[in-house]
C-alpha cells in the first residue's frame, strides 16, 4: 500500500512541475513575441558590435546583436492586414492602459527592416505598431578619424533618414 502511494505522489509531483514548466515555457514565448511579432529581424553583420557616440559631451554607448538594437529585440514588419487587427486593438484601449502598452512595446520590441543607402545594406527601426514614423536609421560605413579610415554606423532620422550622429567602435574614437 505504501509503495502506491509513493507512486502516486510521485506522479503527481512530477506531472505538476511538468504542467508548471510546460506553463513558464508558453508565458514566455508568448512574452517574447507579444502583440503579434512573429519573426525575428536579422541585423546586416557590418551593423552588429558595441557603438560609441558622443552626445552633450558625454560618451554613450549603442550595442546592436544579431536580433536586438540596444537591448530591443527587433521583429520584421507584419503584413498590412495583420497590422492592421493589432493596430486597431491596440488604439481601441482606454487612454490609461494604451500608454502602458506603447511604453511596455517601446522598451521591448522595435519593427524592423532593411533598406539600401547609396548602394550599402542597412536597417531602419522603429516602435512596434507604430503606425507611421520614421524612426532610427543605421548604415554601416567609414570615416576618417584621427588621420585613419575606421567602421563606423550612420544614425539618421527624420523622413529622409538626416545624420542624427556617428558611432565608432571605441570610445577613443567617438571622443
Amino acid at each position: 500500500m505504501r509503495k502506491i502511494s509513493l507512486l502516486k505522489l510521485g506522479a503527481v509531483v512530477a506531472l505538476s512541475l511538468g504542467v508548471e514548466i510546460y506553463s513558464q515555457s508558453t508565458s514566455q514565448n508568448v512574452k517574447a513575441a507579444s502583440w503579434g511579432a512573429k519573426t525575428l529581424f536579422t541585423t546586416p553583420k557590418a551593423t552588429r558590435g558595441t557603438w560609441y557616440y558622443k552626445e552633450e559631451g558625454e560618451i554613450k554607448r549603442w550595442k546592436i546583436t544579431a536580433h536586438t538594437s540596444n537591448g530591443r529585440k527587433l521583429y520584421k514588419i507584419l503584413p498590412t492586414k495583420e497590422y492592421g487587427k493589432w493596430y486597431n486593438k491596440l488604439v481601441r484601449q482606454n487612454e490609461k492602459h494604451h500608454y502602458q502598452t506603447i511604453t511596455e512595446l517601446d522598451n521591448t520590441q522595435w519593427q524592423a527592416y532593411t533598406f539600401k543607402w547609396h548602394g550599402v545594406t542597412a536597417f531602419n527601426t522603429n516602435g512596434w505598431l507604430a503606425g507611421a514614423g520614421d524612426g532610427v536609421y543605421y548604415v554601416p560605413t567609414t570615416r576618417t578619424r584621427h588621420g585613419q579610415r575606421v567602421k563606423a554606423l550612420r544614425f539618421g532620422g527624420g523622413a529622409g533618414n538626416w545624420l542624427a550622429f556617428y558611432a565608432y567602435k571605441s570610445r577613443n574614437l567617438a571622443r
